[in-house]
Formats: structure tokens, sequence, C-alpha cells
């Protein structure tokens, strides 16, 4: 007899959650080619879990009821019965940039200086500028633009996955999207294209990373990001 699926509450995260978050997706991603290729093999070390988590607490974010600015930030977090974090979705809102010209640099990427304390411990520079810095590129291109939000993240903890909670992180945030009247942009995986195209992203252009082009990706193959675009909607 199959169990029941866990009761999981999505609310937005708090400043003591940053921490578990920042475990949370280390964990999920510890084993993928990218992320060994991308953070190196101290990609779990303690000072990069901190470091990630400094980085979420910095991020300007807007407590409900306040006018928003021209950019904010949302964590949500899925919690199980047991007040586990077991899910993630970051988001990023970007406005009052229609018709604005913007210089290489600017926009979703936020300008991210190259530096190895920026980046972690063991971090492949080269391959950060080369795959983050070209795929933020890529989305802001998509944007045409026109005031966005993306998706920066989406993890769900590895023994709680395909039971929806990655659905319901999404549609959660997609509530904000829409009521700010935003197109949403995310670079997908080869998992979480299928998900993302049926909740209205539309590809716009593939990128294929050769990992064995970089240290430490010796002997991989070929990682396809997809960059996608979920135009607005008009409520």
């Amino acid at each position: 007899m199959s169990q029941p699926a866990p009761k999981i509450t999505i609310s937005i995260a708090q400043p003591e959650d940053y921490y578990p978050i920042a475990a949370l997706e280390t964990l999920t991603f510890h084993n993928e080619p990218f992320s060994a290729v991308a953070f190196g093999p101290l990609r779990d070390h303690p000072s990069n879990i901190q470091r990630r988590a400094t980085s979420l607490a910095k991020q300007p974010s807007i407590p409900d009821g306040t006018p928003k600015t021209s950019e904010w930030n949302v964590v949500a977090k899925a919690v199980d019965e047991n007040g586990i974090i077991v899910g993630v979705a970051c988001w990023g809102f970007v406005t009052g940039r229609a018709g604005k010209v913007e210089e290489k640099g600017e926009g979703i990427g936020g300008g991210r200086a190259l530096k190895q304390e920026d980046w972690g411990l063991s971090a492949n520079l080269k391959f950060c500028e080369e795959v983050f810095l070209k795929g933020d590129e890529l989305m802001l291109d998509s944007c045409k633009g026109e005031d966005y939000a993306k998706l920066s993240v989406l993890v769900v903890s590895p023994s709680c996955q395909r039971r929806g909670i990655g659905t319901n992180l999404l549609e959660h945030g997609l509530k904000e999207v829409d009521k700010n009247g935003l197109q949403c942009v995310l670079g997908a995986s080869k998992e979480g294209f299928g998900l993302y195209k049926k909740l209205g992203w539309v590809p716009y252009e593939t990128m294929k990373i050769k990992l064995w082009e970089y240290e430490g990706g010796e002997g991989m193959g070929v990682d396809e990001h997809v960059i996608m675009n979920r135009p607005a909607k008009k409520l």
C-alpha cells in the first residue's frame, strides 16, 4: 500500500532559513557533472554553503503590503510536516526598465564580479563567465527591453522528488509574476524542461556546454541548458 503524500506548506523564507536552503541546494546538485565543473571539489565546503546563505540574505526583499521597488527578490520554501525544508524557489523581479538600453553585465546578471570569493572555494571562474554570464545575457535578450522576472533556482530534496513539490513552488511564484504582469525567464536543465514547458515557458536558445573543455570536466560530455521565456500574462 502506497504511503500518503506528505503535507507540504509553501511560504516565504526567513533569514534563519537561508543556511538550510543553501545546504539543500548543495546536497541536491552535488553529484551533477555541471555542478562539479562549475564549483569544483570543494563545492560542499561549509564556507561555500555559508557564502551562499549570506548571498541570499543580502538580496533585496519586500515585505508583503509594501510598495514594490524596481528590483526585489522572493525566496519561497516548501516545508514538510516535520518542519524540514524540502524545496526552494528563488525569484528575482526587475521593473521600470521598459525601453531602457542596457550595457553588457547589467540586468539579470547584476554585473556579478568574477572574483573567487564571489563564486566560492574551488569555483571555475572561466566556466562561470562563459556559462552563467552568457546565460544571463541570453535571458536578457529574450526580454526585448521589457520588465521581467527570473527563476534563478528551483530545487527539491532528492528524497521528495516526483511528488508535485516543484510544481507547487512554481505555481506559488507565478502568482506574483502574473500579478505584476511580467514575463519570466530561466535556464532549464533537461530534467526540468518538460515541467517548465507545461507551465508556459517557451524555448529561446539552447546552450550546449562541452564540459570536457574545462578544468575538472575531463572525460565528461555535453550538458544542455535551454534558455526559456514565459510571456507576460494579460490579467
